[in-house]
């Protein structure tokens, strides 16, 4: 979940340069790092949270499946602490297999793609400079099949962006709440930004399109797919089922569910499913 505290202050500048979270602390079972971001130039970093499952120190020859965390607008890579948690607890009580988990810090307001003026290059630095980070610093099985990516609301976009667009990079795909709206006009104003302001640049680098690009990789892949929402997100709901009926015209296989009483919080989305809601990360591997 999002800390209120952060971020909705900040100016558009600030948003706009966040690459790395100036709040170190850890919370219990988590740990803090930073990476060299060449994507963006000499000297630059990012930084991100990372969660290591109970027998990583112990095992020193196991390597683990390693599962991407995407935060939602206006939040920072702290927002996915309690989807760390919770998947903690799933992993200890056996409801789904030992994972490395990388809550990643990303632009409050950034989309998980390159702006369109080539100034916040997120996916480039995600994809180019972060990845390979985790895969070189620490022990992860780095087959698609084995590395997995999950957002919410603006994550949801990031994840369904990155899952279509690098099937040959991930191989499951959970996105929660997706904010994937059709229309530039109906996000807020200061969203715009990264996309010019054009709705070209809009559709083009899009989920929609995406998706409509490469869903025959996805296919041939056989990727995993979910999008969970709450019946009562009610400003995204008819999109993300729009977007549903999109993938099965595409014959793309989607475990989608709409959460009974549960609003655009993640968390709420996550309890109202119950052990439901790690059924689909025990049968990614098989």
């Amino acid at each position: 979940m999002q800390d209120p505290t952060q971020s909705q202050s900040k100016t558009l500048v600030e948003k706009l340069n966040e690459w790395v979270d100036t709040n170190q602390e850890t919370p219990t079972g988590v740990s803090y790092n930073t990476y060299s971001t060449n994507t963006r130039g000499k000297d630059t970093e990012g930084s991100y949270l990372i969660y290591f499952p109970p027998t990583y120190e112990k095992d020193v020859n196991r390597r683990y499946p390693v599962l991407f965390w995407l935060h939602g607008g206006n939040g920072t890579a702290r927002e996915g602490v309690w989807a760390i948690q919770n998947y903690s607890r799933a992993i200890n009580e056996g409801k789904i297999p030992e994972v490395i988990i990388v809550s990643v810090q990303a632009l409050p307001i950034g989309r998980y793609l390159n702006s369109k003026d080539g100034k916040q290059p997120i996916e480039d630095v995600i994809i180019k400079d972060l990845i390979p980070h985790i895969d070189s610093t620490y022990r992860t099985i780095t087959h698609r099949e084995n590395r997995w990516i999950e957002g919410m609301s603006m994550g949801g976009y990031g994840a369904l962006r990155f899952g279509f667009k690098y099937p040959d990079l991930f191989g499951v795909v959970s996105a929660i709440a997706p904010s994937i709206l059709r229309n530039l006009t109906e996000e807020p104003e200061e969203v715009g930004v990264s996309f010019g302001n054009s709705q070209e640049y809009f559709e083009e680098v899009g989920p929609w399109h995406i998706a409509e690009v490469n869903a025959e990789k996805f296919l041939q892949n056989k990727n995993r797919l979910r999008i969970f929402i709450g019946d009562n997100d009610i400003r995204l709901l008819q999109s993300v089922r729009n977007y549903h009926r999109l993938l099965s015209d595409l014959k793309v296989s989607t475990d989608y569910k709409e959460i009974p009483g549960a609003n655009h919080i993640y968390a709420e989305v996550a309890t109202n499913c119950g052990d439901e809601f790690f059924t689909f990360w025990k049968t990614a591997l098989n």
